[in-house]
Parts: C-alpha cells; structure tokens; sequence
C-alpha cells in the first residue's frame, strides 16, 4: 500500500531493520518503490507506486535543516507557489506537492495545513532540534497509525500492521473498540483494536519532541448552516463537483474510473472533460453493467466488463482484511484481484465513493408512512428526535446491527456491559459537536472522524494497495457546501440529482440501475406507479431475454446476494467454519463460540441470516490469527 512508516526515539539509535520489516509490511506489488531515511533518531519510508510525486523523498530545504516525506497530493497551488519563489523559496522539482508543502510551511508554519486542498499525510523532521511533525487532512483520508511505548519511542504508519512490527509494541485488546466493531460495523473515533495505539484525528498536527507528544487541530467541523433558495444549491453543488473532478483529473496520466449503474461515479464521469476508461464488476453481464456501459458511451468512453469468478470474495478474505487493518468487514475489497487487468489501462483510478451518504442523505434517519399498500419515507420529526439520540442511533442508524443483538457473540461477563458500553461510545462522539440540530447530530455520527471512518472505506483504501486513486469528495470547496446545506436539502439527494442533471443533462437522463428510473424523477422510491414505471423503462433499455440467474448468488446490481454466497460457496464456508473454530482466531474467552456455531449453522439452513456477523468474525478472525492480540481471558477491563 502506497503510505508512509517509520518511528523516533531521542535516546536510542534508530534500528534499519524494523524499518524495512515496517515498509515490506505495505508492499502489495512487487515493483513498489521504497524511500528510505535514518539518522540516529529517526527512520522513516515512503512506499508508493510510482506515479503520483513519483521524485525520490525525503526532499529537503535549501540548508537542508528540515525535510518532509509525504504520501499523497494537494491541489490549486500554482498562485501561492509564485508567491513563495518572490519570497525568495528554491524549487529544485517543476509540480512536486511534497516540496511545495515543505516551502509553505517554512514560510507560515503550521497555518500552512489550513490552505491544504488534497488528501494526504505529510511528515516533516528537523534535522537540528530532531523534533518530527505528523500531519494529515481534514478527513483523516489516509488513516495515520501511532503508539507512544514506554520507552519513548514513537511508531507511525498509514497501516496498523506496520507499528505491529515493533516487539516494544503491547497487543492488548481494547474491548469497547470489538464491541463497536460488531455493533456498527467499524471502530468509533481515534480507537483502534488495541488499547495503546491510535488513529490521528482529522486535520492534526502531531508533535514529537524528545519522548513526548503533543497534538494540535488546525481545522474543525462545523456545520454552518445557510438558508437559500434550492436553485442555490444545485448551483453551488454542481459547481462545486465540477472543479472537484478537475482538480482530479489534472496531470498527464491515463484515467480509469471505476463505474456502476448509480449515481455517484457517473457524476464523475458527467462532470470530468477528460476521457477515462470505465471498468464495471459483475458475475455476468447484468443489469447494472449494462447501464454503466450505456453511462460511458454517453461520454464515448471505453467501457470494460470485469468479471468475478465464483470464488473472488474467497480468494480476497486475507489481503482484505490486512489493508484494512481488520477493521472493516473484508467484504468491501470487491476490486482485490483485478488490479493487474486495470492497472494495463490506467495509471489512476477513480470512484464515486463518499457522494451518496453525503449530498444524496442516504443515513439520514427516516421514518415511514404507510397509505394503504405504498409507502412514502420522510425525514424523522425533529420532535421525535429530541436531545438524546443516542438509543435511536442504535436502533435505527443504517449499517447498525444492534436490532440484531450483537452482544449474543460475546460471553456472559462481556455481554452484561455490552449495552452500557455501546450508549457511552455513542455520547462520546455526539459530545464533539455543538451544533443544536439533532438532524446534524446524527449527521457527524455517521461520519465521526469523518469519511475515514464509514464502514464501506475499506472499498478505497484496498485500491491503494495496487494502484494510484483519487476520490472526489475528498475537497475542501465540495465539504464546505456539504456543512452549509441545510440536512433537510440532502434527504433522498434531489438537489444532487437536480446538480446532475445541471453538470450532463444526457447521463442524468440515463435511468438509475438501482430503480430503473432517471436520477431526475421525483422520489417516491417505495410507491407502486415508480416499480410499475421502472420496468416499463428496463424492458426498452435492457434486452428482452432475461438471464436465467440459475446461480442462486447472482443479482441484477453491483454485488452478488451475500447470504446465499456463504450457503453455496465451499470455499468461504470453509473458511468460515475453519475461522469459528479456531482458538487463536476467536478467543474462546471473549466470543461465545457455541452460540456462534449455531449461528452459522441457522444460516446454512436458511432460518436466519447473519450474513454481517459472519463477515464480521471472518475479518476479526482472520486479523488475530495473524497478529496474536494478548489473550485476554477474563482479566480485562472495559
């Protein structure tokens, strides 16, 4: 994976081979490249692909009295840079965004992260007073890893598995984090598996000097609510998409986008004025990829068809659940094991992640009124919602399993305090925010810590494991819009849609493969006259022979049905069933291995379906074998 490692201490002579143990750790393509610094103090890496920055790092200042190494880009900087050359700055590197990055701060100091457009996490070291920053974007979108040991000793990477290389390191398990994990299906906040190591917060700086740490925010989240007109904001949206994708789309690299029959990445598509091949997963040429190709020719972009073989979310479990530092379902890597036909058509891939639970309020709360046999949803009541929404999260938040009842995976001594832990979680992060409207509160739930944080992100970051992305959400100017819209604006995406259609009246007239209507049809998604309209438009879009789908796990959409891929697939029911019984996956101590057995067992039989809790310890299981967390037995404290 294309990211940054390494480690400090002041009174120790930095250790080469951690360091190299550390960067092989996020090397997924034998031709990575590998840029290597030590001194006495610190020892840090570049692993990248190549493409992106591609100069060797660390660059230095003109004296050579600090450096920076830095994953990722930053954009719209030319004017600021001439600024910084009239300032007397040297530039060895024509468009390098690491030295520009160094310069700026040399010349504003830590007021320089605030002008940052770009997803990146920047490192800069002073080579005289050996105090080291770490820096990241206001998304946290390249996720930076660090534990602080006993010893002063300061580990860092943008993956998890790179400080576990460390023997100084403690394995312990931090069981509030497991509970949130099966209860939302990822980690809240800064939390990670262990109790000793953490994710940076958003737009931080961090500040190592001599043994100790200090951590600084440069930016916060706040929602700045403005009441304008609609019209105002379909404008402001489409613009706001357009230089978003421009800004992305810069450079002399052949673009690739990774394309679905949906919404979001044919935004891109509609809004980009470069031509990109379009790529679309599926088990056969269904429905969706059908209207992905009808997307690209709109654009007179080539269109490929990848296709998955019965075995491919078997075959992912293991890489999938090392990028995503176990953390998020492996199911969600659905590109793992493609990447070599794509990378022969692109150097730089996009996606539409992130613009559908942003501008198009998919987790939003909603409730449900019923008319006879149709059904309308509408925005929750503000008076429904109330001060406290922290049960209604639970409850209601979509992605959660609470309805579920998680807490029956754990043993008695844990399962009591299951509840209780979960709630404190949930008013921890609503604590952050002050602003007053509940709609917002839920709102920064869903992305506490930002989008780094949703439980689908290991879908991007298993991209950057092979190959070079840009992700459009990820600018400042499109997240300003986003905190300035009223959430009531976002419910059921219709300024957004109205924006697509502003940006390509041609692909936004293309109907949706998820409803069969077009993205600029009223919403009413439940009503019986849009089904009845939907397959009146597919009959004339989609060839009259309908496949046979005598593949039970087949679907019309992107991904095939899950709960019958565990029934019918050997190889993932193998590997689930070798993961439940394996002591060293799930600790026998923490998990109640008899209930999960018959859990396992209902859902072969086709009494229940516990398709997520399965994915789920299938990805803790296989991340523990691995890294061997401290057994816990019943010494741990929540």
């Amino acid at each position: 994976m294309s990211g940054i490692v390494g480690y400090i201490n002041n009174t120790e002579k930095a250790q080469n081979d951690l360091l190299s143990k550390m960067s092989e750790s996020i090397q997924y393509i034998e031709n990575d490249r590998i840029d290597s610094w030590s001194d006495d103090f610190l020892a840090i890496s570049r692993v990248h692909h190549g493409v992106i920055n591609s100069e060797p790092q660390p660059i230095f200042n003109e004296d050579k009295s600090l450096f920076i190494v830095m994953e990722g880009e930053v954009f719209d900087y030319e004017r600021q840079k001439l600024k910084l050359i009239h300032n007397g700055h040297k530039f060895k590197f024509k468009n390098n965004d690491a030295e520009y990055c160094l310069h700026l701060y040399e010349e504003m100091e830590e007021d320089a992260f605030k002008k940052l457009n770009g997803s990146f996490c920047i490192s800069i070291y002073n080579l005289i007073t050996h105090e080291l920053l770490l820096v990241n974007d206001r998304f946290s979108s390249r996720p930076l890893f660090y534990c602080l040991t006993d010893k002063g000793t300061l580990l860092f990477g943008t993956q998890l598995s790179t400080i576990l290389q460390s023997s100084e390191v403690p394995r312990k398990l931090n069981m509030k984090s497991i509970f949130e994990f099966f209860t939302f299906q990822r980690v809240l906040g800064t939390k990670t598996f262990y109790k000793d190591i953490n994710i940076l917060p958003p737009a931080t700086v961090l500040r190592y000097r001599e043994g100790n740490i200090s951590l600084t925010p440069y930016w916060e989240m706040k929602y700045k609510e403005e009441r304008h007109s609609e019209e105002y904001y379909v404008n402001k949206l489409a613009e706001a998409i357009k230089k978003s994708v421009n800004r992305r789309t810069q450079g002399n690299y052949r673009l690739g986008l990774l394309l679905s029959g949906g919404l979001d990445s044919r935004t891109v598509l509609a809004a980009s004025d470069k031509k990109m091949v379009c790529f679309t997963l599926g088990d056969f040429e269904n429905r969706e990829v059908k209207i992905a190709k009808k997307i690209a020719e709109a654009k007179g972009c080539e269109h490929i068809f990848l296709k998955r073989d019965l075995d491919h979310y078997a075959n992912l479990v293991d890489k999938a659940a090392e990028i995503g530092n176990g953390m998020y379902s492996f199911v969600h890597a659905h590109n793992i094991g493609f990447f070599d036909e794509i990378r022969k058509e692109c150097d730089v891939l996009l996606h539409g992640y992130g613009l559908d639970f942003t501008f198009q309020g998919l987790y939003l709360p909603v409730k449900k009124l019923s008319f006879g046999r149709k059904n309308i949803l509408i925005p929750y009541p503000l008076k429904l919602l109330g001060k406290d929404i922290t049960e209604i999260i639970l409850r209601e938040l979509k992605g959660s399993l609470f309805a579920k009842n998680p807490g029956q995976l754990f043993v008695k001594s844990y399962s009591e305090t299951f509840n209780k832990s979960l709630i404190q979680s949930i008013r921890n992060i609503l604590w952050e925010t002050k602003t007053p409207n509940p709609l917002n509160k839920w709102d920064y739930f869903v992305f506490s810590h930002l989008l780094a944080k949703h439980f689908t992100y290991l879908y991007l970051i298993s991209i950057r494991g092979y190959m070079d992305e840009r992700t459009i959400i990820f600018d400042n100017d499109l997240f300003d819009v986003y905190l300035r819209m009223p959430p009531e604006l976002r419910f059921n995406g219709t300024i957004y849609r109205r924006a697509l259609k502003k940006i390509n009246p041609k692909i936004a007239a293309i109907p949706n493969a998820n409803t069969g209507l077009p993205p600029t049809t009223p919403v009413f998604h439940e009503l019986d006259w849009t089904i009845k309209m939907a397959k009146l438009i597919f009959k004339k879009i989609v060839p009259s022979k309908k496949h046979s789908l005598t593949n039970p796990t087949y679907t019309q959409g992107s991904w095939p049905n899950f709960a019958e891929l565990i029934r019918h697939n050997e190889k993932l029911k193998n590997i689930i069933e070798n993961t439940i019984n394996d002591p060293e996956c799930l600790d026998p101590s923490i998990f109640n291995i008899m209930r999960v057995k018959e859990m396992f067992e209902e859902h072969l039989n086709g009494k229940n379906d516990y398709i997520e809790f399965l994915f789920l310890l299938l990805t803790f299981g296989k991340w523990c074998k691995k890294y061997e967390p401290i057994n816990l037995s019943k010494k741990l404290k929540i």
